[in-house]
Parts: structure tokens; C-alpha cells; sequence
């Protein structure tokens, strides 16, 4: 929490003094800022994101192993923001998919209204060693449990390993809506909804077996979103945003031998970008 809580602070830091810098540059702009939003343009962005997920039920389920772990802890998986990492991951074009990134495109399909196309990725891992309830039954070798009832299990390494790392994917669809705060459409909140395909790169070892780390189309997501945006010299602009969503990952591979797992995610999303109006 602490960390989660400084990035934020840091965040709503660079967000106040890109709006202060909009004041100086939104003179020079030769488009009336209003008219950005306007029927038939079309809009780009990029930035990256935290994520926090809640406490989630992971069913497994194979030839040998058909359980479930309950209240399973999952944290995200950053990269650490320093002057080495700006210029070596974040701004480094060969290296910009390495931390938690989103892009979007989208048009106005008319005044203040918008429809767009984008990419979240996000990641997803379990938080390891952490003790939960389970109930089924395994009947792997070196890992035999008949017993179904509940009863609590560490989740070691040698039992269980289980990411979103490349990453906890959506494919998605959104439409915005945009409220102007002054009188030149300068700043602007927005809300929306959206949704699409959850395409996940899964990082999973469990019981021992062979690890999966496939590309896969695994269930779909829905998401809620408010936001603000600043508009800083002609186009250009910065937004903040936050999603509430939901993952139902139905299909996850968990090995290369068809084994696989369900479960429900439901996380909040804060994204960071900046983006060009056309």
C-alpha cells in the first residue's frame, strides 16, 4: 500500500504541474481547443499504468488435479521509475512494451463523443508463500491429495507459480463522453465504458510440471472509467484516468498439457498518457 499510495502521490504531482504548464501554451495554439472534439477527428495515445486486483477464486482443473484456491492475493508488477529506467525502458523505443503501458485510438463519432480501439497492458502475480483455503483433489505424483473438504495450502514455488506477466492483456473497445470545465474546452472529465478480449501471455508452473507461457485468447473483460484531461499547445494534451474493471478469464493455460484454470478478476486501473489530437 505505501508504494501504491507514493506512485499516486507522484502521479497527481506531475498531473498538477502539466496543468499549471497548460495555461502558458493553450495561447499559442492556432485550433480553437473546442474544436478538437469535434465530429470526424481522431485522436492517439500512449502512457503507462498501475493496477491493484482483488482478492480472486482460481480453479484448476486436468487429467490429474481438479481444485480450487480461494481469496487469492495478486499484486502488479511495475518498473521501478528511476533516470536510469526513463530513458533505458519508458522512453527507449526498442524497450517500451517492458513496463505497464496502454495505447488508444480513438474517433468522434460526433461533438463530444468519441469510440475508440485500445491496448491495456497490465500485470498480474500471485503473491507467493502466501497461505490460502482449498478444496478438491490432486492425484499427481508428488502431490496426491483425496481429501476434497477445505483446508489450507501454501502456496510454495514447487506447488504453484501463476503470472500475467507479458502480460494481464485487454483487448478492448471504449466509448467517452466529455464535460468541459471552461469556457475554451481546455480542461475537460470524461467518463466511459468498454470492453473486449482478455489475451493473456501466462506464466504458470504448477505442481512441478512444465511451465506454460503461451499467448492466449482467455476470457473477456468489462470496464467502467472516469478522467481528466488537459489540453497543453494545439493538440496535445494529458490525461489522467481511472477504470474499474472486470477479467472473467474462462480458458487459462496453466501447462502444455491442456491443463487449465478459471477465475474472476476484478482490479482498478490508474492510467497516466499523453496523446495528440488529428
Amino acid at each position: 500500500m505505501p508504494g501504491v499510495i507514493r506512485s499516486l502521490s507522484s502521479v497527481l504531482a506531475l498531473i498538477s504541474a502539466l496543468f499549471v504548464m497548460s495555461f502558458s501554451f493553450c495561447a499559442q495554439a492556432e485550433t480553437p481547443v473546442s474544436q478538437l472534439r469535434s465530429e470526424g477527428n481522431w485522436y492517439g495515445y500512449w502512457g503507462w499504468n498501475r493496477a491493484r486486483y482483488a482478492d480472486s477464486d482460481i480453479r484448476f482443473h486436468g487429467d490429474d488435479h481438479d481444485f480450487t484456491l480461494y481469496d487469492v492475493k495478486a499484486k502488479d508488477r511495475p518498473t521501478e521509475v528511476t533516470a536510469e529506467t526513463i530513458v533505458s525502458r519508458y522512453l527507449n523505443p526498442m524497450q517500451l512494451t517492458i513496463p505497464q503501458y496502454n495505447w488508444r485510438v480513438g474517433y468522434f463519432v460526433s461533438d463530444l463523443w468519441s469510440v475508440s480501439l485500445g491496448f491495456d497492458h497490465m500485470k498480474y502475480v500471485m503473491v507467493q508463500d502466501q497461505t490460502v483455503d482449498m478444496t478438491g483433489t490432486v492425484q499427481r505424483e508428488g502431490f496426491v491429495d483425496t481429501d476434497p473438504s477445505r483446508q489450507q495450502k501454501v502456496l510454495s514455488d514447487d506447488f504453484l507459480a501463476y503470472e500475467h506477466t507479458d502480460g494481464f492483456n485487454l483487448i478492448s473497445l471504449e466509448t467517452e463522453r466529455y464535460l468541459a470545465l471552461d469556457d475554451h474546452a481546455r480542461y475537460v472529465l470524461f467518463a466511459g465504458v468498454g470492453g473486449g478480449v482478455m489475451f493473456p501471455k501466462s506464466n504458470v508452473k504448477l505442481m512441478s510440471g512444465q511451465r506454460s507461457d503461451r499467448w492466449h485468447v482467455a476470457g473477456y473483460g468489462m470496464t467502467a472509467k472516469i478522467g481528466a484531461e488537459a489540453v497543453l499547445w494545439r493538440g496535445l494534451f494529458f490525461r489522467f484516468v481511472t477504470k474499474l474493471g472486470r477479467a472473467e478469464m474462462l480458458d487459462v493455460l496453466t501447462s502444455n498439457q491442456n491443463d487449465k484454470a478459471e477465475q474472476t478478476i476484478d482490479f482498478i486501473e490508474y492510467l497516466a498518457v499523453a496523446g495528440y489530437y488529428f
